[in-house]
């Protein structure tokens, strides 16, 4: 088969998805493993033609090439690949594939090029457009130690900080009590789907590359401040409500049906080791923010929040606001001590599932992150039980 029929079979399938909104879950599930077995093929046939067309050009050059040193061949695959996704081509090929329509010989072979063993990689252009809609949608990220490197990954952090000593004459020189903390990251994957109908295919490219980074960026920004403040560490990275084991050093408790009260805020802020003074802030949900801290007032009758050019204060420290935080629950600390790591990647992919009516797409990036220092963080809860 030809490449040409392969291409005319394939719209012949999307025809029928199309056109006919009555097909059976056989039928669908017939034409997709049909259409996956003509993408392989179709992969199959570029692959021969540029290998043949290399063929010929070496050739043409002469014999007698030396054999390329493996590792060099290698980078100059990557380099290759990557200017391949800096490329217009690459960028109109990859966004027109996720809408199904038909590509040119030149995108086909572009896109072959730029996809990498975990996926069809998104367009430099693209990418960068997704992050920046992450770090809009995730103002936590802008407060943490962020790295961005693929792969794992290990960071130092100092977990106190001494003042240097005056050293007398004769004494012996000891360390410093000041101690480096490794923090080992790994590489969870936090997929997202999205779908929209089918009318996606009639959008323009612009209009699409809107749309996919607008709701691919929130959607990822969302998953990724939620393990920031609630992920487990078991199999996915640590929140900072697994900093510690929260107890009487490190928490104050609210009962049940008590109020909170200007006692157990102060309590609170005098449990922070004063090391992480400087760059505390708070954490809370905006409901336990107007709820439980608003109506507070100090001694003088002085309101305990405060709000100065659209930012809350309580104590002096910043507040910060976000849904993901359970309600009535608040931490205190120095956000700059969770560690985590963005990986440099971000994939799309179609759903394996056909549809007559709707398109999915998968997006995925790779993160990793836990709290350095467990001290520098401390909770105010209110008690579940009587």
């Amino acid at each position: 088969m030809t490449l040409e029929e392969v291409k005319k079979k394939l719209e012949e399938i999307l025809t029928k998805l199309e056109g006919n909104e009555d097909l059976s879950e056989e039928e669908i599930t017939a034409l997709e493993k049909e259409a996956e077995k003509l993408e392989e093929e179709k992969k199959s046939l570029i692959a021969k033609a540029e290998k043949r067309s290399l063929t010929l050009k070496k050739i043409k050059r002469g014999l007698g090439e030396e054999v390329e040193i493996n590792e060099n061949k290698e980078k100059r695959k990557m380099n290759q690949e990557e200017d391949v996704r800096n490329s217009k081509e690459y960028r109109s090929a990859f966004l027109k594939k996720l809408q199904r329509k038909e590509l040119t010989d030149e995108e086909e072979r572009a896109l072959t090029t730029g996809t990498s063993s975990v996926g069809a990689v998104i367009p430099t252009i693209t990418q960068n457009l997704i992050i920046e809609k992450v770090f809009q949608n995730a103002p936590l990220l802008e407060e943490i130690t962020l790295l961005r490197v693929d792969g794992n990954v290990t960071f130092a952090v100092e977990s106190t900080v001494n003042d240097a000593a005056i050293h007398t004459e004769g004494a012996t020189i000891t360390e410093s009590g000041d101690v480096l903390v490794p923090v080992s990251l790994g590489q969870y994957e936090v997929n997202k789907y999205i779908t929209i109908s089918k009318s996606v295919s009639k959008m323009s490219i612009d209009a699409f590359e809107t749309w996919i980074t607008k709701m691919l960026g929130k959607m990822i920004a969302k998953a990724i401040t939620n393990l920031i403040i609630n992920g487990t560490g078991s199999s996915q990275p640590k929140g900072v409500e697994k900093a510690n084991t929260w107890g009487e050093t490190n928490s104050v408790t609210v009962g049940k049906t008590a109020s909170l009260t200007e006692a157990n805020v102060l309590t609170l802020v005098g449990l922070l080791n004063g090391a992480y003074d400087e760059n505390a802030k708070w954490l809370m949900s905006k409901k336990t923010l107007l709820t439980d801290f608003r109506p507070l007032q100090d001694k003088s009758k002085n309101d305990l929040v405060v709000k100065e050019n659209g930012k809350y204060f309580i104590e002096g420290y910043e507040v910060m606001l976000d849904e993901r935080v359970a309600l009535h629950d608040a931490y205190l600390g120095d956000f700059t001590m969770y560690v985590g790591n963005l990986g440099e990647d971000i994939t799309v992919d179609q759903d394996k599932k056909l549809s007559a009516n709707s398109f999915e797409f998968l997006g995925s990036a790779m993160f990793d992150g836990k709290p350095a220092i467990g001290e520098a963080f401390v909770k105010l809860t209110k008690s579940t039980t009587a």
